[in-house]
């Protein structure tokens, strides 16, 4: 029977025996199927699965002050059609972007008889869901229900009463109970919270009643993204109907009668993922595409191998009559087989470790592509290269194979391939990754993987001719030890070509895994430290002037806690100057080096607080229990009498607070210190109020201060640039004449300084702005006037391009002079001593601060929810290439052993040991290996250069677009990789030499006889 028939049962069994005989190689070949099958599954996984469950842990996890949207209206006469119309907006706006809505109704403040005021919240069944009672019951007609810091600032408990001082009247209340929210963080109490507007607290009341003791009832809709249902692709539509939807409402005239307004940062953060998702699918490709090209080299190499091993024969076969596409047949049914199963079990594994840590499948292209793929390269790899071996019908070597060659790829192919790279790089350079900002680039996204093969066939290229040139000079030495290891490798170049470009590519693979992975985490860490202003950072989530000593922000106390290293209080705003939209940041500049310890290549705090923090600000002497204040008041004709002395105290950090006190009958006025820190009298007022007709030549004067507040002089635009009072030496002021209520306050004298103020680069770009340029900046903080002191990338506390930072005791000094009151601190800046565990800080700040404080940490968690699949990937990548690697270098031993096999003994005859000849041969390894290592080493940083910077700069969309990046390397990462891969090259080799021993000692072998 001819065997190129394949029909006959006596040929059947044939092929079965022939894969047997070979079970070794195909077993290689099906752990790399394996290998690849399971490392592309997972990063396809990781890309597909991991922006779904980031964006969902996002708006679960964030603050709702950045991932819901407030929209706000004056409340209509009927509240039920109004709320109706609104959700019918939102229905059809989102209908293919799930979100909650949540409603409530309030008056943003109401007067309260006695001083102070309340956020009232109309009562409604939902709004009784989201609270919980400490004492008493939910409100009924006449009553009202306060949360526990209305009733701590105004010492209410159930039962009292309460009155609003409302215009039109008083409006009287029984206090049914105090509560506190179930869930202070729910995106229900956004814009809502306690403190909001400079109010005492919040207060529950009926409809009724909110309506006669405020100005006009509000009503809010709290519009939050379904965790449950959203998914990344649906964020690009989430972002339209969310920057939409306030022009949608205020075009209903059901919805509202006058314009919406919104707060809340949703927009912003859902633009933010759509960012990351974007960074996310431009790196994982260039793994992705480094490892398939590996892949494809090392089956190749396999499939080469298992040609030589059965050249024989194939060649039998071939003089038998079996055909080439008879053999491509038989070969594709075998590698197939093999490949399935190794697919069927990497995928496998895949899925079961994408399910446990990532995500269930998201459809079948993330399921079934990537086995797909790997099962054809694997057939087609492995066909072709037999089908090609095939077709010699001859055992005659190449020219390579016989050593006249020298090099291993065509020149053109090199030039080709560096052609592409330069398309593919530029296109990265001058667009980025990512085509207009939302979608990824295929030719841009390709550019750092077509670097680093165009770099391995340049190497490739190089290979040949460096090897002749060692040969030479090893040559020209004494003795075999050197000139036998060259010369084989010189002449056998066909042999490691494999070997060399897979290493070149996993060395170069690795450097890049540990480029990216070390600039993107130094980024991160770095700019999210300085975006939220320090390690730790607490909002407050209050605003407005301080009422009192119990006003305080509490930064003193937070930093006693247990690892507390350094401390402010800070305020961060919006505000304007000229016509251009800031944030407004104000903290302790002196502290700023121990709280944003960020690279100086970022932003150098040293400098930033050298040139805006003011030694002396906020100066006074230091005092403790009571301050003996006495009044005097004078006047030439009519009446005029004290009401009210405030004395405002500032501590160590720059924060102040006033301390009122009636003056009793003869003008003292004992003014308590505050308690809990060390504190400084940093001014004081007078509040004047004349007679019935009027008062002239009205004379204040104050006395009991120490002695170092003795020579204060009057502020005279503390109240006003036209105020009513005058100096009149120290400690006193006089008016030409008072009709009604005037007040005074003094403090040190004026410094002749103006205050320094650091602006961002992209504020001084737009405004023109230079150092030393005076500035007026408007904001709820107050009007600040200053000079340009300093001009950076940044400013710490905020992610907005264009900012202002102001020293926070200098700020307060200001605004003593300036204004009646000062602002209150809404934020805390914390970071720990030495290795303190941020996270547990974090953990005591948030149990100190209270329920309605959102305790932010300097981790990055939004960006790694996103990125961490890319780092991952890279480094699945690089393991992949060096697994690779490894088994071409193994497959090239295996080829060696085999084809030099007779050279053994001719080597032997002429007097070379096994010892000295496995020494040679695994010389011949190891300087092919370090050659290409050195290579991919070189290639790898270069790849770093030119694309590391952008990538990172692309993932971490957190930061200011202003920062500079600096490139880095991960050492703990690269090491690790390059010593696994030096080790299983290491045990590759000592392999090697033993099998070659073993080959010398073999005295009964004869080449005839194979």
């Amino acid at each position: 029977m001819r065997a190129s028939s394949g029909q006959g049962a006596g040929v059947r069994p044939f092929w079965v025996l022939r894969s047997r005989a070979q079970a070794g190689t195909l077993a290689a070949t099906g752990l790399v199927v394996l290998i690849v099958a399971v490392l592309a599954s997972v990063m396809t996984g990781l890309a597909l699965r991991s922006p779904d469950a980031a964006v969902r842990a996002t708006i679960q996890q964030e603050p709702a002050a950045v991932t819901s949207l407030a929209l706000q209206a004056a409340a209509s006469s009927d509240p039920a059609a109004q709320d109706a119309a609104v959700r019918s907006v939102i229905g059809a706006r989102f209908r293919t972007a799930p979100v909650t809505v949540d409603a409530l109704s309030f008056v943003p403040s109401a007067p309260v008889a006695g001083g102070g005021t309340a956020l009232l919240l109309v009562d409604d069944p939902a709004l009784a869901d989201r609270v919980r009672f400490d004492a008493g019951r939910a409100p009924g007609a006449g009553q009202a229900a306060v949360d526990s810091a209305f009733a701590r600032a105004h010492d209410v408990k159930p039962g009292d009463a309460l009155t609003f001082a409302a215009a039109s009247g008083p409006v009287r209340v029984t206090v049914s109970g105090v509560w506190r929210p179930a869930d202070a963080a729910a995106p229900a109490w956004l814009g809502v919270g306690s403190g909001v507007g400079g109010t005492d607290g919040r207060v529950i009341v009926s409809r009724k009643t909110a309506s006669a003791a405020g100005d006009g009832i509000t009503a809010q809709w709290t519009l939050t993204p379904d965790a449950g249902r959203v998914t990344a692709a649906a964020l690009p539509r989430l972002h339209d109907a969310l920057t939409g939807i306030g022009d949608a409402l205020g075009e209903d005239p059901v919805a509202g009668s006058s314009p919406f307004s919104a707060t809340g940062g949703a927009a912003a953060t859902v633009a933010a993922m759509q960012r990351s998702v974007l960074a996310l699918q431009a790196v994982i490709p260039v793994p992705l595409a480094v490892l398939a090209v590996c892949s494809v080299i090392a089956l190749v190499l396999l499939a080469q191998l298992l040609a030589a091993a059965r050249r024989v024969e194939t060649r039998l076969l071939r003089s038998r009559g079996v055909t080439v596409p008879a053999l491509a047949r038989a070969t594709a049914l075998e590698s197939g087989i093999v490949a399935v199963v190794a697919v069927l079990l990497g995928s496998g594994i895949a899925q079961a470790v994408l399910a446990a840590t990532v995500a269930p499948p998201s459809g079948v292209l993330d399921v079934l592509l990537p086995p797909l793929l790997v099962l054809a390269a694997a057939v087609a790899a492995t066909t072709v290269t037999v089908a090609v071996s095939a077709r010699s019908i001859t055992d005659a070597p190449g020219a390579v194979e016989a050593g006249r060659g020298r090099t291993v790829v065509s020149g053109g192919l090199t030039v080709l391939a560096v052609i592409a790279a330069g398309v593919t790089l530029w296109r990265f350079v001058a667009f980025g990754p990512a085509a207009g900002g939302t979608a990824v680039d295929p030719a841009g996204v390709v550019a750092p993987a077509a670097v680093l093969c165009a770099i391995a066939l340049l190497g490739l290229l190089l290979f040949g001719p460096a090897a002749a040139a060692v040969e030479r000079i090893a040559g020209r030495g004494r003795g075999v030890a050197g000139v036998l290891p060259a010369r084989q490798v010189g002449r056998g170049v066909g042999l490691f070509a494999g070997p060399v470009a897979l290493i070149v590519l996993a060395v170069g693979a690795i450097t890049f895994a540990a480029g990216y992975a070390g600039t993107f985490g130094g980024f991160l860490r770095d700019s999210a430290l300085l975006v939220n202003g320090a390690a730790v950072r607490v909002d407050l989530g209050v605003s407005g002037s301080p009422r009192g000593a119990d006003d305080v922000s509490g930064a003193e106390r937070l930093g006693r806690l247990p690892g507390v290293g350094a401390v402010s209080p800070a305020i961060v705003d919006d505000g304007t100057v000229g016509d251009t939209d800031v944030a407004v940041v104000a903290a302790d500049a002196a502290r700023l080096p121990a709280l944003v310890p960020v690279g100086g290549y970022l932003l150098d705090t040293q400098r930033l607080a050298a040139k805006v923090a003011v030694k002396d600000a906020l100066t006074g002497p230091e005092v403790t229990g009571t301050v003996p204040v006495a009044v005097r008041v004078g006047t030439s004709g009519g009446k005029a009498t004290a009401t009210g002395v405030t004395g405002w105290f500032a501590d160590a950090a720059g924060e102040v607070v006033p301390v009122a006190a009636a003056p009793a009958t003869g003008g003292t006025a004992p003014l308590r210190v505050p308690a809990g820190a060390s504190w400084r009298l940093v001014a004081v007022d007078v509040a004047v109020d004349s007679a019935p007709g009027g008062a002239a030549n009205v004379e204040t004067t104050i006395s009991g201060l120490p002695a170092e507040a003795r020579s204060w002089v009057l502020a005279p635009a503390a109240f006003g640039s036209s105020g009513t009072f005058r100096a009149a030496g120290a400690l006193a002021a006089t008016a030409a004449y008072l009709d009604g209520n005037a007040s005074v306050r003094f403090l040190p004298a004026a410094s002749d300084a103006p205050l320094p103020l650091a602006v961002t680069g992209a504020l001084a770009a737009d405004d023109a702005l230079e150092p030393g340029q005076r500035i007026e900046l408007s904001s709820p903080v107050g009007g600040i006037s200053g000079v340009v002191a300093a001009i950076v990338p940044a400013l710490p506390g905020t992610s907005s391009e264009r900012a202002v930072f102001a020293d926070l005791p200098a700020l307060g000094e200001q605004l003593l002079r300036t204004s009646p009151s000062v602002t209150r601190a809404g934020a805390i800046l914390l970071t720990g001593a030495g290795g303190a565990d941020t996270e547990a800080i974090a953990g005591r700040a948030r149990a100190e601060a209270g329920a309605d404080a959102v305790v932010s940490t300097a981790s990055g968690a939004f960006v790694s929810r996103f990125l961490s699949g890319a780092v991952l990937s890279t480094w699945l990548g690089a393991a992949g290439c060096a697994l690779l690697a490894v088994a071409a270098v193994a497959a090239a031993i295996a080829s060696a052993l085999r084809r030099r096999r007779g050279e053994v003994i001719v080597l032997r005859a002429v007097g070379l040991s096994g010892r000295q000849q496995a020494g040679a041969r695994r010389l011949e390894v190891i300087g092919v290996s370090v050659a290409a290592g050195v290579f991919g080493l070189l290639g790898g940083i270069v790849v770093v250069l030119l694309v590391g910077n952008t990538l990172a700069r692309l993932s971490v969309v957190t930061a200011p677009a202003t920062l500079s990046v600096r490139g880095t390397l991960d050492p703990a990462g690269m090491a690790a990789g390059l010593l696994a891969l030096v080790a299983a090259v290491a045990v590759a080799v000592w392999g090697y030499g033993s099998a070659v021993r073993r080959q010398a000692a073999d005295t009964a072998y004869r080449e005839e006889t194979r």
